[in-house]
């Protein structure tokens, strides 16, 4: 079974993404581990520019990933359909031994250093998402993934 941890910066400002990560994590919990790490956004940030922001933020997701197999997620990054997420992820498990870290960036995103040291950059749209938004929507083609290779009738 897949460990899957989501690193994000910041927590969910409305309660309904809260509750439909928390849906998505339940019905995940069939087919993997799942743990939700939020790390807190920067104080005092008027004065710095974005640059900056991603620099410091990228800093401390860094340290919470360690030396994990991880995903970031960038709307630059390689995109699937459906069916080949689905495979995609059968093979992260056996290339992450086990564990693997999805990060999401704050507001402005992820800095460079932390894209350029990912095992991998995905995208899950070319279309731009709030952070707090693409938390849901990556666990449910997570559960969607799952249920296709396990051929459940939840991917029509």
């Amino acid at each position: 079974m897949l460990n899957i941890r989501i690193i994000t910066v910041g927590k969910d400002k409305d309660r309904w993404i809260s509750d439909g990560c928390d849906h998505y994590v339940k019905l995940l919990s069939r087919f993997a581990g799942v743990e939700l790490k939020f790390l807190p956004t920067l104080k005092s940030t008027v004065s710095l520019s974005p640059e900056v922001i991603k620099a410091k933020e990228s800093g401390k997701l860094a340290g919470a990933i360690g030396h994990e197999y991880y995903i970031a997620l960038h709307d630059r990054g390689r995109a699937y359909d459906s069916p080949a997420l689905a495979k995609r992820l059968q093979q992260v498990e056996v290339d992450s031994r086990g564990t693997v870290v999805f990060v999401i960036g704050g507001a402005w995103g992820l800095d460079k250093r932390l894209l350029e040291h990912a095992n991998e950059v995905w995208s899950l749209s070319s279309l731009t998402f709030s952070h707090q938004l693409v938390r849901l929507i990556l666990l449910e083609q997570l559960y969607r993934a799952y249920s296709i290779l396990r051929g459940t009738d939840y991917h029509k």
